[in-house]
């Protein structure tokens, strides 16, 4: 079996950077694949990121917690309970109008 030297400059410079950050993230798994089969050091820009939340979104909710934003569609304050005089007039011109529907069905 023939031993053949990997000459690494290629994958290292600013045109192959700029290749695989524009291709299908298809070629850059071809890549990372290619270069761990073969024992070779990942280049800076076919490194995967770090797994997890992105401190942005951390500092986002942080800021969120701070600085509330009052909602646009808040209930309206609730009314004082209404006049208990009032709450029988109502029920008792419900009765009457049920009762005239009733007597008209007949």
């Amino acid at each position: 079996m023939a031993i053949y030297e990997i000459d690494d400059e290629v994958l290292n410079s600013e045109a192959a950077a700029g290749y695989f950050e524009r291709a299908d993230k298809r070629a850059l798994m071809g890549l990372r694949a290619t270069c761990e089969i073969l024992g070779l050091p990942l280049p800076d820009y076919a490194l995967r990121r770090k797994p997890g939340r992105t401190p942005a979104g951390d500092v986002m909710r942080a800021y969120a917690v701070d600085h509330p934003v009052p909602r646009p569609l808040t209930l309206a304050p609730r009314k004082e309970d209404a006049i208990p005089e009032r709450i029988a007039a109502v029920r008792a011109a419900n009765a009457a109008r049920l009762n005239r529907a009733a007597t008209l069905s007949v």
